[in-house]
Parts: structure tokens; C-alpha cells; sequence
């Protein structure tokens, strides 16, 4: 796995105060839940070196997709409600999420509060449009 990658999570798991990660990590794919119960998925895509931020924020009635698919267009309007991430709905189980992802070389060694921030807001952002959809 790459160290930078590592480095990201490491500086996450100490500023979250989480117990020890498992040496070797079982995968790319590192989910942190949160107390409003929804679940950040953290990803690293070596092949593209993106790092990709990713919540499932909850079902919805097949009656109310018109008015689900209505927000979503709004919020992801020039990002206006989502802080540049996406919303998106999967039509097909009614299911709408949140993703986000970056370059990881937009964090360098000296910016990993940078990544927890990142995190931080993001999660915020899922746990408001988790509220917003119910």
C-alpha cells in the first residue's frame, strides 16, 4: 500500500483517537462510523492515485424520487450544498449517496491535519443530507 496513503490514515486515526490499524492493512478501503451512525468509506485508487471519501445517506420512497432527484440536482449545482462533493442516487434500490475525491498528492507531509479536515467536513456534509433526506 503507499506510504502516503498510510500516512493519511495514520494522522487520521491518531487525531480520532482510534485504536491501531491492523500491519498490513486487509485493503485499500478503510470505513469510519459515525456517531450519527452514517458510514465514511475512504478509498485509495492507486491506478488513478485518487483518494475517494464515500457515505450511503439513506433509502427513499420510489414515490418521492422525483423530489429526491430535484435535490440532488440543486445541491450539486456548482457544489452549492455538498462542500465539492457529489450527490448521486442509485435508482435501482432507491439509495442516495455522498463522494468525494482528490488527488493525493493535494496532500503533502506537512498538510495531514489537511486530510482529518477533509474527513471532518465531509462527514458533517453526509450527516446534514442524511438528516435533509428523512
Amino acid at each position: 500500500m503507499p506510504v502516503p496513503y498510510l500516512s493519511l490514515l495514520e494522522s487520521l486515526r491518531s487525531s480520532c483517537n482510534l485504536p491501531a490499524f491492523p500491519d498490513p492493512l486487509p485493503s485499500t478501503q478503510f470505513h469510519l462510523k459515525l456517531e450519527s451512525g452514517v458510514i465514511v468509506t475512504i478509498d485509495f485508487h492507486p491506478e488513478t492515485n485518487l483518494v475517494e471519501l464515500f457515505a450511503q445517506l439513506g433509502t427513499y420512497d420510489a414515490k418521492d424520487e422525483l423530489d429526491v432527484l430535484r435535490k440532488i440536482a440543486q445541491a450539486n449545482f456548482l457544489w452549492a450544498a455538498t462542500a465539492g462533493g457529489t450527490l448521486s442516487a442509485r435508482l435501482d434500490i432507491n439509495t442516495v449517496y455522498l463522494a468525494y475525491q482528490t488527488p493525493i498528492s493535494s496532500f503533502n507531509e506537512n498538510q495531514e491535519n489537511e486530510f482529518f479536515h477533509l474527513v471532518e467536513k465531509f462527514s458533517m456534509i453526509a450527516g446534514q443530507w442524511q438528516a435533509i433526506l428523512k
